[in-house]
């Protein structure tokens, strides 16, 4: 059996990304191959050298807010494979948003936003490492309770994903796309994840098959041009491609379903019913820059904070763990 190696590094949190909510990355939308453990977020990883390396990030409030990030390998890392590891980490956590006038200026000049973020004053918009992660999260999030979700991903980590073991316990890395554009479409229908079968392979055939590399879209600032490009992959339409813009980009976007509109017609239009347009325009000119911010609060546990504040809402969230 071969001596797991670890490392550990600090990361700060800057002035101008504070406050910086880490228990909320704890306690809300953890999706496999994430797991909680203690107060930390871990997960495997397999690098292009095909190394394994298990990563478990936690936080420290004193003497400065900081990330800190343990690197677990059976092999020894290079310092080029750490520092890439790390800068991805630190993406993933959104260590470097300026979020700092969004909660002491925005939040509180708006009632909504002010109940919203009470109870997660301080939460980021936590990223999917890799864009095509964020597809699959989304596509598979279509019409579905949040415990479905949470279960179909752990699935279909737990049958297309590599595994390692660490001190006894198994972790799994996410599907690689070679592997889901090759396994028969019932395997992949197993996965409980019903009708989406076809889209999650689909995508993963057509990155496959065309060499696309949708990490690249992110050196694009261009909202347009990514969703555009986005809306080429089978299963996938506007809804899809915003929602994927807001958590695999972390880019200013408002998608809109059902959840969404219900917030911004019960807390902004007194319950009237308008077009999605006028909703993507008062979204656009209120909010702009913030926009994924405004949707995270704004769809993250409603139903309590909204009869708190003394709102309407009729829907439930399930953001939180299962």
């Amino acid at each position: 059996m071969k001596k797991v190696i670890s490392k550990k590094f600090f990361v700060p949190v800057p002035e101008k990304s504070q406050p910086y909510n880490f228990n909320f990355f704890l306690t809300h939308y953890v999706f496999a191959p994430w797991v909680v453990e203690g107060n930390e977020l871990v997960r495997l990883f397999k690098l292009d050298s095909g190394k394994f390396v298990l990563t478990r990030t936690g936080f420290k409030e004193k003497p400065k807010p900081s990330l800190i990030i343990t690197l677990y390998s059976k092999n020894m890392l290079i310092n080029d494979e750490q520092k890439r590891l790390i800068e991805l980490l630190t993406w993933i956590f959104d260590v470097n948003e300026e979020v700092k006038y969004f909660y002491e200026v925005i939040c509180q000049e708006d009632p909504v936003l002010k109940a919203a973020s009470e109870e997660i004053y301080g939460a980021h918009l936590r990223t999917d490492p890799y864009v095509f992660e964020s597809v699959l999260g989304v596509i598979v999030a279509q019409n579905v309770l949040f415990k479905r979700i949470y279960e179909m991903q752990r699935l279909l980590c737990e049958r297309f994903g590599e595994k390692q073991k660490f001190k006894g316990k198994v972790y799994y890395t996410f599907p690689s796309l070679e592997t889901l554009a090759k396994v028969d479409i019932s395997d992949i229908r197993a996965c409980k994840v019903g009708y989406r079968d076809k889209y999650i392979k689909g995508v993963a055939e057509k990155i496959v098959k065309e060499k696309i590399n949708l990490d690249d879209l992110r050196k694009i600032k261009d909202i347009e041009k990514i969703r555009e490009k986005l809306i080429e992959l089978p299963g996938v339409g506007p809804y899809t491609a915003d929602l994927t813009i807001g958590i695999g980009f972390r880019l200013p976007t408002f998608h809109l379903d059902l959840f969404s509109r219900e917030a911004l017609y019960q807390f902004y239009f007194k319950g009237k019913v308008l077009p999605d347009e006028k909703l993507r325009n008062f979204a656009d000119k209120k909010w702009g820059k913030w926009k994924h911010l405004v949707m995270l609060l704004l769809t993250t546990n409603t139903d309590d904070w909204a009869k708190k504040a003394g709102f309407r809402f009729r829907l439930k969230s399930g953001a939180k763990n299962y």
